[in-house]
Formats: structure tokens, sequence, C-alpha cells
């Protein structure tokens, strides 16, 4: 995958100019909602949102894409899921007025219009198209590279809804959480039908924190820092690492699956990488090559 990253050599990191963009931040008027990104959007940043059907994936979106346009911002929401008429009477519900829609989903249309915008809604990653005749993997490849490099090249924040499987993976693969800035996860708790938490699971510009919002027949209301019962902050802990597992398999071509990489897709420290990959190892799962920063691993063919 190539996202277009410089080739810097060894340089003194108190050296390295930060360009004002990283000091810029798309801001709502609801500071709870900023929050769920730490101080606001990053300009040009790039944020996948995933959770499972009818939990408020596209509610969340619509309504922070009308919260920015209200503050002056060029905001465009872009569906493929949803029929344009279905899309403004769901609108009507939540109070959702002044953003502009459309069911573009041909990304070569949307890499035109993404210059003119300061944010844009995908909805969803699932649903993009294009002319060229590319197979599953070359397909998602393509989408990847060239969203995210144009969204960076022109200061636009770009959010990718995403369609997610039954063991809370996305579809489709971990390329793109791997390649996006910030990974957010809308789930519902046991016991209160209304309650939201929003998990900023990977976050490259901000903490990684729980958010609590509620929903109402009018919509997501943005509450702010959610603290998890110690009850069931052992079972959130163990979910995590199971998806994180299922992601780590789909890591079958190269680059070949190492520690950095490990870190990288999951925002965490060295030592986390090394106990998933050893957990990993021990259930057979995957078999180890090499030794110390020269090992890598692979998929196991070897029946269990």
């Amino acid at each position: 995958m190539n996202l277009g990253f410089e080739t810097v050599k060894f340089t003194k990191v108190s050296d390295v100019v930060i360009p004002d963009t990283f000091f810029n931040r798309l801001e709502t008027p609801v500071e709870a909602l900023n929050a769920i990104f730490g101080t606001g959007i990053l300009q040009g940043s790039t944020i996948t949102l995933k959770a499972k059907p009818g939990v408020g994936k596209t509610t969340f979106a619509l309504l922070l894409g009308e919260h920015l346009t209200n503050a002056g911002y060029n905001v465009g929401f872009a569906t493929g899921e949803e029929d344009i008429r279905q899309l403004a009477y769901n609108c009507q519900r939540i109070k959702v007025i002044n953003l502009d829609v459309s069911t573009i989903t041909d990304v070569d249309v949307i890499l035109t219009l993404i210059p003119d915008l300061d944010f844009l809604a995908i909805d969803s990653f699932q649903s993009l198209t294009t002319a060229l005749v590319l197979n599953s993997r070359a397909r998602i490849k393509y989408f990847i590279d060239h969203l995210v490099k144009k969204a960076k090249d022109h200061d636009c924040a770009l959010l990718f809804i995403v369609q997610e499987n039954q063991d809370g993976t996305i579809k489709g693969g971990s390329s793109l959480p791997y390649a996006v800035d910030v990974n957010l996860d809308i789930s519902k708790l046991k016991g209160d039908k209304d309650l939201r938490i929003i998990d900023n699971y990977k976050n490259r510009f901000g903490q990684t924190i729980l958010h609590e919002a509620r929903m109402h027949s009018t919509g997501l209301e943005f509450i702010g820092e959610y603290e998890l019962p110690e009850d069931e902050k052992k079972g959130k802990k163990d979910s995590v690492k199971v998806v994180r597992k299922q992601e780590i398999l789909t890591m079958d071509d190269p680059p070949l699956i190492t520690v950095e990489r490990v870190m990288e897709a999951f925002d965490i420290k060295n030592q986390s990488a090394k106990l998933l990959l050893s957990e990993m190892e021990t259930d057979k799962t995957l078999k180890k090559y090499g030794r110390g920063g020269e090992a890598i691993w692979k998929i196991n063919e070897v029946e269990v």
C-alpha cells in the first residue's frame, strides 16, 4: 500500500518542521462531539466508523456533517446505501437540514470533489465503485491509495462508514483500518437500549478513550467521556483482543506479519504486539520464522 509518505533520512526530531495544519482542527459547536476526535478533527485526517446494523453509524455521520456545515465548513455526505429521498426523510427526523448530500459512489468522481471540501463522509466504503476492471483486492487497494492520499493532499478530512462482520471485524479485511488515522466503533451496552458507547480505539492525533451518547428519536445526544464499569472492562479487553487476532490473520500478503506491522495497525506498544503474536503461536494459528528484530510470522497451514 502506498500512501505517499515522504522518505526522510534520520533527523533530530526537534528539527522537524510541523505544518500549521497539524494545529488546525475542524470544530463543531458541540464540545462533546469534538472531544471524540481529541480537540476536533485534524484537517486531512482519515477515519473509519463501524458498528453493528441499527446502532447509529449513519446518524452519527449525518449529525457530524450537519454540525460542521453549521460551523461554516464545506461538507459533503455521499451515500451508496440509501435512495436520496429516503436519506432526506431520515435527515428530517434528526433535524439535519443544511448538509449537502449525494448518491455518488464512483471513486474517480469523488476524487475530483475532494479539493473543494473540508470534510466528506462516505456511506459506505463497501458501496464505492469504479469503472476500472479490478479484482476485489486490487479494487480495495485502489480506493484506499487514492482517497487517503487525495484527502491528505487537500486537507479534506474523510470519514468512511464501514460494514462489520459478525465477529466485529471490518468487511474487506484490515487494509482500511490499518491505513487511516482514526478508527471509531459505536456499540450498545446490555440493559440500556438508548446508551451508545463511542470508542476511538485508534487515534493518531489524540487520546483513545470511550465517549457516551444517547439515542433519541431525534438522533444522538453527545454527552462526554464514559467510564466503563469494572465488571465490563475485562470483557471489552478480551473482545478487542479477539478482533485484533482476526485482523492479524488477514495480513497474509507482503509485507509479512511483523511486530512493527502489528504495532502500527493497532497503535499499540512493542510488548503488547509481541504478546498478541506469542499467543497466536501458542494456539498454533501462526508460525514464527527467524529471531529478534528479523522475525516474521506466517499463518500456520498445519491443522491443529
